[in-house]
């Protein structure tokens, strides 16, 4: 089973976990949405249509990871070349065969292919890329 049949689906099944945010402006065709976010700013790749939307807006960040180490620390969203990024959190809630909601100082959904302990700290390395869903604007 595909993580994401497609970008307005995936946001409608999981959108109760989309995040307020400001989106800042972009080049028109630019690939990365630019979100300043409660833990700072993340630069994603919009799965959004164009053109990028502007100003407040509810956006839902997904990642795929490519591995993990069950290990506690605040929770953070670090950036990483590549597209990747390392992710420190705890496994909130199961939300499916392969999807887990991940707390790392905002709600992320995160694909993992092998299960995941519901209340587990964990340091995640992510697969490329990053993913916004916006909403509605």
């Amino acid at each position: 089973m595909a993580f994401e049949e497609s970008p307005d689906t995936f946001y409608q099944r999981f959108s109760s976990y989309a995040v307020p945010v400001e989106l800042l402006p972009q080049p028109y065709g630019y690939p990365l949405l630019e979100a300043l976010t409660p833990i700072g700013v993340i630069y994603a790749f919009d799965r959004g249509a164009p053109p990028t939307p502007i100003g407040r807006a509810d956006v839902l960040f997904a990642a795929t990871a490519a591995n993990f180490r069950y290990r506690s620390g605040r929770p953070q969203l670090e950036q990483l070349p590549g597209g990747r990024a390392r992710l420190t959190g705890k496994v909130r809630e199961r939300l499916g065969t392969d999807a887990f909601l991940f707390d790392v100082g905002i709600p992320l959904v995160l694909n993992s292919s092998e299960p995941l302990e519901v209340g587990a700290a964990l340091e995640v390395l992510t697969a490329p890329v990053l993913m916004a869903f916006p909403g509605d604007v």
